[in-house]
């Protein structure tokens, strides 16, 4: 089973479940804790080789397998249905999730979507697979880490990413690689199957790689919602914790009473 960490403050309080980033791990979410306990119980979950959870026995890994073990970690604690709040490679589980276990969800919050990458880092993410077993997988990973955060103001993002990063060792980073490879199919799929959760399309207005899919992806969806932050890099999380915050707890409050409401 995945390592999670529980904050349980009261048992009519809903639950809010954190998927954190490549390379990172649950305590990604610092500067959410202290907000969202006041409102929500809730669980930060570790992705297989991150943080305290140990990997997965597959030689590689892909979005279907990942789900599984965030649905045993429910079940465990006994959640029937929970928001979620994903990052980055974690809004990849967050769509696999969507297609696989879509009784679990309430509300799906996406934040720096990683729908589609563009031509620059497909090749990156190639690259490191074409030379996976020769080059040190640290390498593809700074290069990468500017390429979706260029700016100066994106160097405490870069730094926390690089740093994770360093714990995360070359077989899992392999594994990853190859999940980051299909990252669009999860996306893909649900465009095919369209779903009723409400989403939350969460990004910064800096966050180049993937703020025009994640327009598209609003635009088509009638059930989904995009906020955009301004002055803000891919890891919105931490550059603008208190926009994200209030952004996501007033997603979570509308679609609540617009539930209560459609069933008067």
């Amino acid at each position: 089973m995945l390592h999670y960490t529980k904050v349980f403050s009261c048992h009519q309080k809903e639950w809010l479940v954190f998927l954190h980033g490549l390379g990172g791990k649950s305590t990604l979410f610092y500067k959410q804790a202290d907000f969202f306990s006041k409102h929500y119980n809730l669980v930060f979950i570790d992705l297989p080789g991150h943080g305290d959870s140990t990997g997965l026995p597959a030689k590689y890994y892909e979005a279907t397998q990942i789900v599984p073990k965030i649905t045993e970690v429910l079940d465990k604690l006994k959640i029937s249905s929970a928001h979620f709040l994903t990052f980055s490679v974690g809004t990849i589980i967050g769509n696999e999730l969507m297609l696989q276990a879509s009784h679990y969800i309430r509300t799906m919050t996406l934040a720096g979507p990683v729908l589609k990458f563009n031509s620059w880092s497909k090749f990156l993410i190639q690259s490191a697979w074409q030379l996976r077993s020769l080059a040190p997988y640290m390498v593809f990973y700074k290069i990468f880490a500017y390429l979706i955060m260029p700016k100066n103001s994106h160097a405490k993002s870069r730094f926390y990413f690089v740093r994770e990063a360093a714990n995360l060792g070359r077989k899992e980073f392999i594994k990853w690689t190859y999940l980051l490879k299909n990252a669009n199919k999860p996306y893909e799929q649900l465009k095919q199957q369209p779903t009723t959760i409400p989403m939350l399309y969460l990004i910064g207005k800096e966050d180049h790689l993937f703020l025009v899919e994640a327009k598209k992806a609003a635009a088509s969806n009638p059930y989904a919602t995009l906020h955009i932050i301004d002055e803000c890099g891919h890891v919105c999380v931490i550059e603008k914790s208190a926009a994200c915050n209030e952004a996501v707890h007033t997603f979570i409050q509308h679609n609540n009473l617009y539930k209560k409401a459609s069933s008067l």
